[in-house]
C-alpha cells in the first residue's frame, strides 16, 4: 500500500545521509543504467517510491542465512546492510518532516486541532 509519506530516492537528498549520495552515484554508472539496488537487493529507480512493504522484503532477504564465498562478497554485504540501516533512517526522518509540515498546515485552518493531529496519523 502506497503512503503519500512515501519518499523517493529524489525525495530524499535533502536530507544528509552518505547512502543517498552513494546511490545517487550508482544511478550514474554504466552498468547501473540509471537505477540503485535498495539494500543491495531489490532494484529501483530514483523515482520509485520507498514503501513499507519493499523495506520489510529486503529485511526479510537480509534477514536470510547466508556465507560469503569470499572477503569481497563479504565487504558487499556488510556495505549493503549499511546503506539499508542508513535509507530506513532518512525514510523514517521524511515521514516525520512530512508528518509535521502537513500538521503545521492543517493548524493553520479553523479546524480542531485534535482533529488534525487525527488526519495526519491516517495518512500514513
Amino acid at each position: 500500500m502506497l503512503s503519500m509519506f512515501d519518499p523517493s530516492l529524489l525525495d530524499l537528498v535533502a536530507f544528509s545521509y552518505p547512502v543517498i549520495n552513494e546511490y545517487i552515484e550508482d544511478t550514474k554508472s554504466s552498468w547501473s543504467k540509471g537505477n540503485y539496488w535498495l539494500g543491495g537487493q531489490i532494484k529501483m529507480h530514483p523515482t520509485d517510491k520507498i514503501t513499507d512493504e519493499l523495506l520489510k522484503k529486503v529485511q526479510q532477504i537480509q534477514d536470510e542465512p547466508y556465507e560469503a564465498c569470499n572477503s569481497a562478497e563479504l565487504a558487499s554485504i556488510w556495505r549493503s546492510k549499511r546503506q539499508f540501516s542508513e535509507i530506513q533512517s532518512a525514510v523514517h526522518h521524511f515521514r516525520e518532516d512530512a508528518k509535521k509540515r502537513l500538521l503545521t498546515d492543517l493548524n493553520k485552518t479553523k479546524l480542531n486541532p485534535d482533529v488534525n493531529g487525527i488526519i495526519v496519523s491516517l495518512c500514513g
